[in-house]
């Protein structure tokens, strides 16, 4: 049977990256990379999204990416998408 994760999980850590690792970043500073931990006990590396502030043991959900790299979105405090 394959594991299909929900894509539903909460902030462990976060990180907001102001300097471009490469000229291709350039225009995306600043942006957040955020570990995730996944409802299934999995913890997962991903860019966050949905917030200026977002805080550790925030609600997430996947959201799509264009590039294939997992990206989460901050869910309201009230957990409703």
């Amino acid at each position: 049977m394959p594991f299909t994760p929900s894509g539903r999980g909460t902030v462990y850590t976060y990180t907001e990256v102001h300097r471009a690792p490469s000229p291709a970043f350039g225009e995306e500073v600043p942006y957040t990379i955020a570990l995730i931990d996944l409802e299934e006990g999995l913890r997962l590396p991903g860019r966050l999204t949905g917030s200026d502030a977002p805080r550790c043991g925030a609600r997430v959900e996947l959201d799509a990416s264009p590039d294939g790299y997992p990206v989460f979105r901050l869910l309201p405090e009230d957990g409703q998408p």
